[in-house]
């Protein structure tokens, strides 16, 4: 059986400015990942610094046949993180892999 799935990860970190709990950290988090679920049907996570304050690293997948698809998605899901996030952005990682 051939195989032909590409599937792309977005890890994404963030400083946080101003949070003073981690009720108000869940806030910015669930925000993102359900705009994000929500306009592109990504798999999204809050995947590191969870009991940090000052920090949010969050995690992306999706998936298609097509590489090109792939990075389309995870750069317009980008895209729109930078547009709407308040916080700044320390790092992003992408990795495509294939199957």
């Amino acid at each position: 059986m051939h195989l032909n799935m590409i599937i792309g990860a977005l890890n994404i970190n963030f400083r946080l400015h101003g949070i003073t709990s981690l009720k108000a950290k869940r806030r910015i988090s669930n925000s993102l990942k359900q705009k994000l679920k929500n306009k592109f049907n990504l798999s999204v996570a809050e995947v590191g610094y969870e009991d940090n304050l000052d920090f949010l690293e969050i995690g992306i997948v999706t998936l298609a046949n097509e590489k090109i698809r792939v990075e389309e998605v995870l750069n317009k899901a980008l895209a729109m993180i930078e547009a709407i996030s308040a916080e700044d952005i320390m790092d992003v990682k992408m990795e495509i892999l294939r199957f």
